[in-house]
């Protein structure tokens, strides 16, 4: 073979070769995840990460950051880990607690610009006690996000209830599902610095693949009914949960609930009917971030079963953390069997979904004194408890939406 001719053979091999590789690496791009939900482990509270694509870009969103040290410890790492030099699109905040919302300050400072959303329900008041907490926690939020220039969108109820419309349980029942549901409004800054909205009231955001929807825009504690039982003010009963509804690119919809603290123990239940109405209205889910982050009577019996049905639950503290709690709340230092049932009351719950495949713990068993695990489960070794023989696993929950699939990390 001539010289020229033999050069001309090699450089056509090569350019096969590096064409083989190419290909093969879009066929590894093109079966990269479409999208996903991380459930960060930080303790007993709530930060979750919202993966997904615009075109060939990854974006990212967060719901809630935990406490303030909580998100130094955990959630400040796992971001840097996770977004590189990339900013988030949204930062959503379900409520004002401080384990929800305490560390959305230090996010702001740490992961936003301009052009990132910050969503939150701004309805407590600057009057006093746990009411004028909530208002500051929020005004420390949204001066943070004006700091940056960012779009503040506020949730508003999709049909406002009024203070007379629920005196009893019964009225919450018999309300219209249109008082369960939010709406949300876009505030941006001006050329004069001041932020103003034109009016407008959307029904969901789309990011990337992920369709959301906002949840429970009405402000119960003025209502007649729960003013009066509320030890003046319950931040968990205005709670925001959201739903978050993937569509993959084969067309397979993956849906998560966040169930943020709607639900939690109140008088009467109050807050657990109107978690049921809103759990009624989303219907059943592939995901479900359990209410209250699982702690005793944070949700009616059925629920779970009768709405949600939920092949994954995610339960954001540790079962010892659970059953402790409740020994401590209730003064009780000599717990037997019907204690245990009491103090595991939503886990079982939740474990009547026909669907349920696992529920995990981000912070596993989390820390002495020990307490049986729940008897009812040990028929199958406590599977449904990621139970790995010794201990109930511990770790961050990954779940990864593509094509066809659902996958499922922990650790």
């Amino acid at each position: 073979m001539k010289p020229r001719l033999r050069a001309r053979v090699v450089t056509v091999m090569l350019l096969c070769i590096l064409t083989g590789i190419l290909t093969f690496n879009s066929g590894v791009s093109a079966t990269a995840s479409d999208a996903g939900v991380e459930f960060i482990k930080i303790g007993r509270g709530n930060a979750t990460l919202v993966k997904s694509t615009s075109g060939s870009t990854t974006i990212y969103g967060l719901v809630d950051a935990g406490t303030s040290s909580q998100y130094t410890s955990y959630v400040n790492p796992y971001l840097t880990a996770a977004l590189g030099s990339a900013k988030l699109t949204f930062i959503a905040v379900t409520h004002g607690d401080s384990d929800h919302a305490g560390g959305i300050v230090l996010a702001i400072n740490d992961f936003a610009n301009s052009n990132t959303k910050l969503f939150l329900k701004d309805v407590a008041g600057n009057t006093s006690g746990k009411e004028k907490d909530v208002y500051q926690i929020n005004l420390a939020m949204k001066n943070a996000a004006k700091a940056k220039h960012m779009p503040i969108v506020k949730i508003r109820p999709y049909s406002s209830i009024s203070a007379s419309s629920v005196n009893s349980i019964s009225d919450i029942r018999n309300l219209s599902d249109s008082k369960f549901m939010a709406k949300y409004e876009i505030f941006t800054r001006n050329s004069s610095g001041s932020y103003v909205s034109d009016g407008t009231l959307y029904n969901t955001y789309t990011f990337g693949r992920f369709t959301i929807t906002f949840y429970n825009g009405n402000n119960w504690n003025k209502t007649n009914f729960i003013s009066s039982h509320n030890g003046g003010w319950d931040e968990n009963v205005n709670a925001t949960p959201i739903k978050l509804r993937c569509t993959t690119s084969t067309g397979k919809i993956y849906t998560t609930y966040l169930g943020s603290d709607l639900g939690e123990n109140s008088y009467q239940g109050y807050s657990y009917e109107i978690a049921d109405r809103v759990a009624d209205i989303v219907g059943h889910v592939s995901i479900y971030q359990v209410a209250h982050h699982g702690f005793y009577n944070s949700i009616k019996p059925d629920t779970t079963a009768a709405h949600l049905n939920p092949k994954y639950a995610i339960v954001t503290t540790s079962y010892n953390n659970l059953v402790n709690t409740y020994y401590e709340n209730k003064g009780i230092t000599d717990p037997d069997s019907s204690d245990l049932s009491a103090a595991t009351s939503t886990i079982k719950r939740v474990c009547k979904a026909t669907d349920l495949i696992k529920v995990y713990f981000t912070n596993g068993k989390g820390n002495p004194p020990d307490n049986r695990i729940i008897n009812v489960l040990a028929e199958n070794n406590y599977a449904l408890l990621n139970w790995t023989g010794t201990t109930i696993k511990s770790g961050s929950v990954k779940f990864s939406f593509t094509g066809n699939s659902m996958s499922v990390v922990q650790g």
